[in-house]
């Protein structure tokens, strides 16, 4: 089989009940989607996989805060000033775009990849310099655009019965988690270090919503703030001291050096604990987080061939940031960020004790000290948007694609079919199916439709297993399981697949 191309999968997700364009009765609006009961299904195993790994395995602590806030909050976490994206305007039709995004697509369709990767990080000052050079202009009616200028991405509202309180929709998920975390900490009892996370809606007013789920104004995130002291060199989590033959794992790197030099390369490969020794990791903790983020993937199915981290420039650190990792995925001929790793220090819980007034300290073995953080934030769409372009294939001979997800990330354990529509059968089918669902199992059932039909929903949906109760079954108990892997069948008793 050979990876199904970007077409194949949008057709996929709008053909099989995994997306839904938002408001599609009235039209269509850039970077709003619904997940359809596919859709939600795998994306609820990526997020229960992801509090397996980065809570509850690591003895962490899950909260949920709001989601929205008044303006002082924003104001201290610096988000007001320092949250932009560069756009530009026609002057003549007066339509907007992220300059950066016209740059990168500029490139692409010249096929310079290097260049396209280059313009994702370029300065305003660079981007309007290959804006004139390369005569890009507006892309609805041919005029001429304007010089960039900061466009800040949150979304404002009003609190109150006349508006008294402006607030904004939260752009991430980790203020929330930085204001209660001192109440967090105190009521529990607990030791530094202790992660706290939250899986949330975050809102971007996107210049350019591109490429589906990749860049979308409403969208979800997984974010874990760990909070540490940084004057203590040993790690523990969870009450246990890491293991740091575990930083000898190797990672795909693209460097800042690389960047900034021009290379053609994809990324080099180095240990984490080079990383660290040549100063691109800024601490032991952020080198434990980066492991965890890469075994995260392998267990959801990503290759290793396919992710790199990306050291982000100095010149594009967030305003919070003493450095940052962008997990990035190979996704139709570009890499896209699915996570990302920053060394936060002390920046948010100072901030917020500055405008608010109040001690953000913390007593910890006896010592008083305000925090340090390293936050690893994954994007919940745009993780779940690349596992379905690395998974899914094209099966010539089926003539239908196959999504391959394994048992992590399937929507369902069991597909179960009657063959038939015969009441024997039906009734067969039912009482497997009640079966398996009391014993804990996620389970598809679908009693209409030709069996090849019904086959082909569950290849190209991502349920691995099928189960067809035939007439054999009312005889001897034994079924037909199908894998969609290589459409290969097996007869078992029904009893065998109870007990799994």
């Amino acid at each position: 089989m050979e990876k199904a191309a970007m077409a194949d999968l949008e057709n996929l997700a709008y053909r099989r009940g995994v997306l839904i364009p938002a408001f599609k009765l009235y039209g269509e609006l850039a970077g709003f989607y619904d997940y359809g009961p596919i859709g939600i299904a795998i994306r609820n195993r990526l997020e229960a996989h992801w509090r397996r790994t980065f809570i509850e395995g690591l003895g962490n602590l899950e909260v949920s805060t709001t989601i929205i806030a008044p303006e002082n909050v924003f104001e201290a976490s610096g988000h007001l000033s320092n949250f932009t994206d560069p756009v530009v305007n026609c002057k003549k039709c007066h339509a907007s775009y992220r300059s950066d995004k016209l740059v990168e697509e500029f490139y692409e369709k010249k096929g310079d990849e290097k260049m396209a990767e280059a313009a994702r990080h370029m300065p305003f000052k660079e981007i309007d310099e290959e804006i004139k050079k390369n005569k890009i202009k507006c892309q609805k009616c041919g005029g001429e655009l304007s010089e960039s200028e900061p466009f800040n991405l949150m979304m404002a509202t009003k609190i109150g019965p006349y508006g008294g309180v402006q607030g904004y929709l939260r752009p991430e998920t980790a203020q929330g988690i930085f204001m209660d975390f001192k109440q967090v900490f105190r009521d529990g009892g607990y030791k530094l270090p202790i992660g706290i996370g939250q899986v949330g809606k975050a809102f971007r007013n996107e210049i350019s919503p591109r490429r589906m789920l990749i860049r979308m104004r409403e969208f979800s995130q997984m974010e874990l703030e760990y909070f540490f002291d940084p004057g203590v060199e040993s790690l523990e989590i969870n009450g246990e001291a890491v293991d740091e033959s575990i930083f000898s794992e190797k990672i795909n790197m693209l460097t800042a050096e690389m960047q900034e030099n021009g290379s053609s390369e994809k990324y080099v490969q180095m240990t984490i604990k080079e990383c660290l020794s040549k100063g691109f990791i800024p601490n032991n903790l952020f080198a434990f987080c980066v492991y965890k983020e890469l075994n995260f993937m392998r267990e959801l199915g990503f290759e290793d061939d396919r992710i790199r981290f990306r050291q982000v420039l100095k010149s594009e650190l967030p305003h919070y940031s003493k450095g940052n990792f962008d997990m990035e995925v190979e996704f139709y001929g570009s890499f896209e960020e699915v996570s990302g790793t920053a060394y936060r220090t002390d920046f948010d819980l100072m901030n917020h004790q500055k405008h608010s007034g109040e001690d953000m300290s913390i007593i910890n073995a006896d010592k008083k000290l305000v925090p340090h953080v390293v936050e690893v934030s994954f994007g919940l769409d745009r993780l779940f948007w690349t596992l379905m372009g690395a998974k899914l294939f094209k099966d010539e001979k089926r003539g239908w694609d196959v999504l391959k997800l394994n048992d992590y990330t399937m929507p369902y354990d069991y597909a179960v079919f009657p063959l038939q529509k015969d009441e024997k059968l039906r009734d067969k089918a039912i009482a497997l199916r009640n079966e398996l669902v009391s014993k804990g199992m996620r389970i598809f059932f679908m009693q209409s439709g030709s069996i090849g039909k019904r086959y082909a929903k569950a290849d190209e949906t991502g349920i691995r297993y099928a189960i067809t109760v035939d007439y054999q079954t009312l005889e001897d108990g034994t079924v037909t399981v199908r894998d969609s892997y290589d459409a290969s069948q097996k007869r078992l008793p029904l009893g065998s697949i109870a007990e799994k």
